[in-house]
């Protein structure tokens, strides 16, 4: 937990020192997990609606007052690949993990593929990309247009009129 804390506080340092953009988390992402598989949101939208295959199982790697807010409908709230593990033991099990931008999950799916996952995608832009298409989103309540926004630098790439922190 340690760990993840100090990976998502030195990501936040940076993109606050640099500034914000789809292509800088790109290229964070694909410098620190350079062997993390990628899913498109697209991609993810189909696999849900398609009744051909069975549906990935979808984890949410967010604090809980974020998942609080919003959520992938399906999703599971769990935040290391110790507790995906623990919940999902059959390492051919397919896992898409997101966050918000996709920096924290793409840790989480790395660690995932330590421990011998290997159908394990990272969302990519995680659930600002979807929200920002208007894709679904639920939450204890029903289904909203809101997210967790994270901090001001990472919910720069969100649009501001579904930014909602925790009440």
């Amino acid at each position: 937990m340690i760990k993840s804390w100090l990976i998502v506080s030195a990501a936040s340092f940076f993109l606050e020192l640099f500034g914000v953009s789809w292509d800088s988390v790109d290229e964070k992402i694909a410098e620190e997990f350079p062997g993390v598989a990628m899913l498109e949101t697209s991609e993810l939208q189909a696999q849900l609606r398609s009744a051909a295959t069975p549906a990935p199982v979808l984890v949410d790697v967010r604090e809980a007052n974020e998942y609080r807010v919003s959520h992938l409908q399906s999703a599971l709230n769990l935040q290391s690949a110790q507790d995906i593990a623990a919940r999902f033991p059959d390492p051919d099990t397919e896992i898409v993990v997101y966050c918000s931008v996709g920096y924290r999950s793409a840790a989480v799916a790395r660690e995932l593929e330590s421990l011998g996952y290997v159908r394990v995608h990272n969302l990519r832009h995680s659930i600002f990309a979807w929200a920002n298409q208007g894709l679904p989103l639920v939450n204890a309540n029903g289904a909203t247009d809101k997210v967790h926004p994270f901090n001001r630098a990472w919910g720069s790439l969100l649009e501001k009129s579904r930014h909602q922190y925790p009440q």
